[in-house]
């Protein structure tokens, strides 16, 4: 294991390169209709899946219907591109949504706070390795042409993680030659993105 003196986290805020600013939301469509399947969200039909899975939405199942995560549903509901019906037919608003969906995850909120960014600032967001390598995010206009060029670590304010850690986390995006992110989500639900490496000390 890896001695604080033999490691330099280097944090280095983005700001204007790196995930930068590019706000805007994109064209609204007619919502589509999505439906609760058990635990899983799956659109009613194939038509304007298409639509979706060109911006990197969700995956297509065996059937052509389009399947997403929870922070992928809560955003499009929030920007009104998808409506989703549980299991009797009732049509759930966002409220109802996270609350069922927090359920199952602890850092439901902290990772859908991230995922809402992200997307903001128009890049594409998939889903990553593992909770603590959270999700990949394609540099503009590369997806579907190059992989992923970044991987989120997230963070919440005020809760503790050890240097070793975080250090960890950063050689496996490295040994997948991605760039680690450190996306930390302070008490107003506002996100600062670090760049991270790793300096060896040792013969300093």
């Amino acid at each position: 294991m890896l001695g604080l003196a033999h490691i330099l986290l280097a944090l280095v805020v983005y700001a204007g390169s790196g995930l930068s600013e590019s706000r805007g939301e994109e064209i609204q469509h007619q919502a589509i209709r999505f439906r609760l399947d058990g635990e899983r969200i799956v659109s009613a039909s194939e038509e304007g899946v298409s639509w979706f899975v060109e911006r990197g939405y969700g995956e297509k199942n065996d059937r052509g219907l389009l399947q997403l995560s929870p922070v992928e549903a809560l955003y499009l509901v929030e920007v009104g591109k998808i409506e989703i019906f549980n299991e009797d037919g009732e049509k759930m608003d966002f409220d109802s949504l996270v609350k069922l969906f927090a359920k199952k995850s602890e850092t439901l909120w902290r990772d859908f706070v991230i995922y809402r960014d992200l997307r903001r600032r128009r890049y594409v967001v998939k889903e990553g390795f593992s909770p603590q390598l959270r999700f990949r995010v394609f540099e503009r206009g590369e997806y579907g042409e190059a992989p992923a060029k970044y991987i989120i670590i997230p963070l919440s304010e005020g809760r503790d993680i050890s240097v070793s850690t975080i250090a960890e986390l950063i050689r496996s995006c490295r040994s997948m030659d991605k760039e680690p992110v450190l996306a930390v989500v302070d008490r107003r639900n506002e996100v600062v993105y670090y760049s991270a490496s790793i300096a060896d000390l040792k013969n300093v």
